[in-house]
């Protein structure tokens, strides 16, 4: 057998080969922290022992106004394992470890609203923050006394430390504030 006839033999069986065994995804994808641009590729959905929930970060199309309420409406669509999505609640350390060890992003619509008239901060499952409650604010945001402006409510994203370069504090917004990245929260009450 001539050396051109054992390549091509060689690459037919290695071909064969490869479509008899299973795909499996790259490290890179199970462990994709940041969705791809087009926003076809997410990064989880990952489960947090702590919360017993799946976390999800996605990526809004373009084509669509970015503000808060887009987010919220778009994960209140999404499903996973039967489980309906919501923005991200992160109410314990925990959780909140798990979300800044998992996902990057520069700006990252959350869960939670600051409702300028009653000056409370609500997460969307109807939680109210207290001054007991965990909390993981920006510097500049870890104050009592917040000027709305006159808008109605104040929605909060997680937002890029200028330092590491890691979405690790909270930060409160105009509803007219356009993101991309919105962190969905599949709460399953356990596996």
């Amino acid at each position: 057998m001539t050396f051109l006839k054992k390549t091509l033999w060689c690459n037919i069986f290695l071909i064969m080969l490869s479509m008899m065994m299973p795909i499996v995804p790259s490290h890179a994808e199970i462990s994709r922290k940041t969705p791809s641009l087009d926003g076809s590729v997410t990064a989880g959905p990952y489960y947090n022992p702590a919360s017993k929930s799946y976390f999800e970060l996605l990526r809004l199309p373009s084509s669509e106004k970015q503000n808060w309420q887009v987010a919220s409406n778009a994960a209140q669509k999404r499903f996973y394992k039967n489980t309906k999505g919501r923005l991200a609640v992160v109410k314990d350390i925990a959780t909140h470890q798990f979300i800044t060890r998992n996902f990057r992003g520069p700006n990252i619509w959350i869960g939670l609203q600051y409702a300028c008239g009653s000056k409370t901060l609500t997460w969307v499952d109807g939680t109210k923050i207290t001054e007991s409650s965990f909390t993981a604010w920006a510097p500049q945001w870890a104050r009592t006394s917040v000027r709305c402006g006159g808008k109605g409510y104040m929605p909060v994203s997680y937002t890029t430390s200028q330092a590491t370069g890691i979405s690790a504090r909270w930060q409160a917004s105009g509803p007219e504030k356009f993101f991309s990245l919105y962190l969905v929260e599949f709460p399953t009450n356990g596996e």
